[in-house]
This record gives structure tokens, C-alpha cells and sequence, in this order.
């Protein structure tokens, strides 16, 4: 059987988060953005089962664990050091994996300034204003880790928190699974070779307490991985569940995979992020923009506007009946106007090589799924700065090919651009000059079209007519030169 390369490269990862129905949720999330869960460990000897299988099986990639900084709670005992050794065994054997912890302690935490000192920047705090979690973030921190700058304030802890003697002190882990059947997951400390006389007895009763309470961690793991025949549930009562998990997803919006894309014609579809951003006027600049280049163009109006019955009375009079006919012709360009049956497959039958979809907002469009098959998917957003906002939570809560995808933004600087290009990583945006008339034909429209639609029309135009000129002038400076010379 031949090897599935699409789910070869899918980035892959492990959620270990205690409460199952919450991990099950942020798993569907995952999937939803093409990421594949290996697994959902809702115990902390689940997941140290699962990596040893993963680490032992060379064909099996991990990108990234997901862990919850409740996973080790032990009836009241949170066993957050405990965890903390498990995570920088996790850092050591999978060092090429990122760790994306979810805290559900606040700033000041010991085991934050712990996590910082391995290394972890991937930290994550609940939020006190039941913000959702933010998915696209989280799947960024996979191969683009949270800078030490954001993280940096969490290696200051409260000191009156009980925490081991150093926080950094974290204790090696061996992992041992033997079998088929039989799992075992032991720790033991690093011995340490002490010269008679150096240590003090408190130090060594320190170390002899911190042993101890090792042992009897190393014996619940033995005695939990044992029972192989049960089923992992977590060791949690639900009242403290349901008192400590106040983590929130955003609404799950299932990703459209179209993949009978559109093939022979040139579909430019035109939505906007937010209503009056200028959809309809994008969509004449860019149908009159082909037109102007030879193409044989079509605009179907979905936007339900009906913006094109007084386009139409525009152009040929305020008397004519714009009930006769469905469609009409300005310069080149075909319109059809809205109607309350749309078949696709009819405007693709046509002799048109490109047809224009004007959609009107992405949120309301009853025709969403054509937004997605089209070849160039286009999305117009206001440039104002303080509206700019919008193009981050559209790109968080929409599922677009940023591949196909451009960004139009009328009335802005190059530097606009720049920004908004920085803000939003990805993405492909393009300025729109002031162009009060979309069937008229501008220059430095044109020439940012040019860059969508990888044909330089305009450049070739102003070569052309700079080539004439030049050759003008060589011919009128040679005609001087033989009536000057006679």
C-alpha cells in the first residue's frame, strides 16, 4: 500500500491534559487545522507509556507535546516538582519537540520559573477574562517557540510557595517499560558522590527526605502502570475538576478542504472581511482590469446586494427595465446580476476565460464554498488603524489558503501595509489606490494587480511605450542630422 504522504506531513503531537472531555475538544480543534493527535493521555503515566512506545519506534515523529500543569494532581496533592522532573526528562529525550505547558497556576509559580530555567518558553496562563484559547497561536509555538523576552517575568517566584531547595533542581528520571504487557515508569536521584565532612547533617537530611518522597512517587507509578487490564482513568475527583478548569476553546468552525477545485477557467472570488470595506468596487476594478488585457470577463453578483440593477439603470438610463434581462454589458465585461437561483456550473459552461465573484461579506455569503474553490480567493479589509484589528480575527476565526489568498486594502501607505503584513503572519496584502471610478483604467491600480495576477500588463505597456518614443527620437535625431548635414 502506498505510504499516505499527506498525513506523512502532518505536524504531529501528544495532548496530556487530565480533563478528558476538555483534551477531546482541543484534539477536534487540532484536526480541524490539519494537526494529527497521536494521542490524548489524561494521566501522567499514560504519557510517560506513550512517549517510551514513540521514542523506541524510529518511524514515528513527535512536533509537540501539549501538557497541563494539572496532569501529576494526586487527590490534594498537586505534585507539581514531580512534574516537573517528568517534563525535563521530556527535554531530554525528545529535544527536537516543542512543550506548550498550560498553567493553571498564576505568575509567581516556582514551577514557572522551573520550566524557564529548562528552557520552556511555550508558556501558556489562564486567562482571567475567559479569553478562548488561541488554537492558531498555540500550533505557531510548534516550530516558532515564544520569545524569552514574553517568558523572562516568570523566573520571579513567590518564595512563600513550598518549593524544593532550588528551582532549578529539578531530579533525573529513568524510564524503564518491559513487555508487551507490562509497563513500568520508575524515577531514582542522581547519586551524588560527597566527601565525608563537606555536607552538613541538615543537608543530608534533606537529600534522605527528598529520596523518600521520591520512592513513594516511583512506587505509584510502578503500581499504576501494573494494571495493564484496566482502563487509565484520571486520579482526580470531578469537583476538583470542575473547580480548577476554567480553560475555554473558541467555537470550533470546521475547516473547508475543498478539492475539486476549478479547473480550465480563472475564478477570482472577492469577499470582505466586514460589510461596506468596498467589495463590489474591488470587484469592477479587477474584472475591468482583465477586460483591458484582452480576457473574456464575466462578474456574477452574490453578494444578494443587488448593487448591479442600479449600476445597470447608471450606464443605460434611469427609464430602463432592468427586469428583461439577467445580465448585462459595460466595456467588455459581462454582469449578472443577483438572482435567487445560482448554479456554477452554468457560468462555467460559458465562453468567458475568467468570471469575477463578488460575494459580499465572508460571514453572511451563502456561497462560501465557491469562495474556497476559486483560484484566486481575494479578501478586501479596511486599512483604517483602528480597524485593523478586524484582518487578525478574521485569520483566527476563518479558515483561508493563505497560499491563494490576497488582502486588498484601499487608501493606505506602503508602511500600512508593511504593518499589517507584520501583525499578521502569512499573509499577502496589497494597497489599493484612490480610484473613485472602478470602469475607468488607472496606472498604479493596475500595476498592483499586476503583482496578484503575475502578469505585468502594465509594465510591459509603459516598456512599449517608452520603446516608441525612444525610437522617435533616434529617427527624428537622425532626420536633423542628414538635413543639417546637406
Amino acid at each position: 500500500m502506498a505510504p499516505d504522504f499527506e498525513q506523512l506531513n502532518k505536524k504531529k503531537i501528544i495532548i496530556a491534559i487530565p480533563n478528558p472531555a476538555f483534551a477531546e475538544a482541543l484534539k477536534k480543534h487540532f484536526e480541524n487545522e490539519n494537526i494529527h493527535v497521536l494521542e490524548v493521555c489524561v494521566v501522567v503515566d499514560h504519557l510517560v507509556e506513550r512517549l517510551h512506545l514513540i521514542k523506541e519506534d524510529p518511524s514515528t515523529t513527535l512536533d509537540a507535546v501539549i501538557i497541563s500543569s494539572s496532569l501529576a494532581v494526586k487527590q490534594s496533592d498537586k505534585r507539581h516538582e514531580f512534574l516537573a522532573d517528568v517534563i525535563d526528562r521530556i527535554r531530554e529525550d525528545f529535544s527536537k519537540s516543542s512543550i506548550i505547558f498550560l498553567s493553571d497556576e498564576k505568575q509567581g509559580h516556582p514551577l514557572l520559573a522551573e520550566l524557564v530555567s529548562m528552557g520552556i518558553y511555550n508558556i501558556f496562563l489562564k486567562s482571567q477574562k475567559s479569553e478562548p484559547l488561541n488554537i492558531k497561536q498555540l500550533i505557531k509555538c510548534i516550530d516558532h517557540p515564544l520569545p524569552y523576552s514574553e517568558v523572562k517575568k516568570y523566573r520571579n517566584y513567590d518564595q512563600g510557595i513550598p518549593w524544593r531547595r532550588f528551582v532549578n533542581g529539578a531530579q533525573s528520571i529513568t524510564i524503564n517499560i518491559e513487555g508487551h504487557n507490562k509497563d513500568k515508569a520508575h524515577r531514582r536521584q542522581d547519586k551524588q558522590n560527597v566527601k565525608e565532612g563537606e555536607v552538613s547533617t541538615n543537608t543530608s537530611n534533606e537529600i534522605n527526605s527528598s529520596s523518600k518522597e521520591m520512592d513513594e512517587d516511583e512506587e505509584h507509578l510502578v503500581k499504576s502502570n501494573k494494571q495493564t487490564n484496566k482502563t487509565i482513568l484520571p486520579d482526580i475527583m470531578e469537583e476538583e475538576l470542575e473547580e480548577s478548569d476554567f480553560w475555554t476553546l473558541p467555537d470550533l468552525k470546521q475547516k473547508i478542504v475543498v478539492r475539486d477545485r476549478i479547473v480550465g477557467k480563472s475564478v477570482i472570488s472577492v469577499v470582505g472581511i466586514e460589510k461596506g470595506v468596498g467589495t463590489t468596487h474591488s470587484s469592477i476594478l479587477i474584472a475591468n482590469y482583465l477586460a483591458s488585457h484582452g480576457y473574456s470577463v464575466k462578474l456574477l453578483e452574490l453578494s444578494g446586494n443587488n448593487e448591479l440593477v442600479y449600476i445597470e439603470k447608471a450606464y443605460e438610463g434611469k427609464n430602463v427595465d432592468t427586469r428583461l434581462n439577467d445580465e448585462f454589458i459595460i466595456e467588455g465585461v459581462t454582469y449578472v446580476k443577483s438572482a435567487d437561483e445560482f448554479e456554477m456550473a452554468d457560468h462555467l459552461n460559458s465562453e468567458h476565460t475568467h468570471i469575477v465573484l463578488d460575494m459580499g461579506t465572508y460571514e453572511t455569503t451563502e456561497h462560501i464554498s465557491e469562495f474556497h474553490r476559486a483560484s484566486t480567493q481575494v479578501v478586501v479589509a479596511s486599512g483604517s488603524e483602528w480597524k485593523q484589528h478586524n484582518i487578525k480575527r478574521f485569520l483566527s476565526s476563518n479558515h483561508v489558503d493563505l497560499e491563494r489568498c490576497i488582502f486588498m486594502v484601499p487608501l493606505v501607505s506602503k508602511q500600512s501595509i508593511a504593518d499589517i503584513e507584520k501583525d499578521n503572519e502569512g499573509i499577502h496584502a496589497l494597497e489599493i489606490p484612490f480610484h473613485s471610478d472602478p470602469f475607468d483604467s488607472q496606472d498604479d491600480t493596475n500595476e498592483q494587480f499586476d503583482l496578484v495576477f503575475d502578469r505585468g500588463f502594465t509594465k510591459k505597456k509603459k516598456m512599449i511605450k517608452r520603446s516608441i518614443l525612444l525610437l522617435a527620437t533616434i529617427i527624428l535625431m537622425f532626420l536633423l542630422i542628414f538635413f543639417i548635414s546637406r
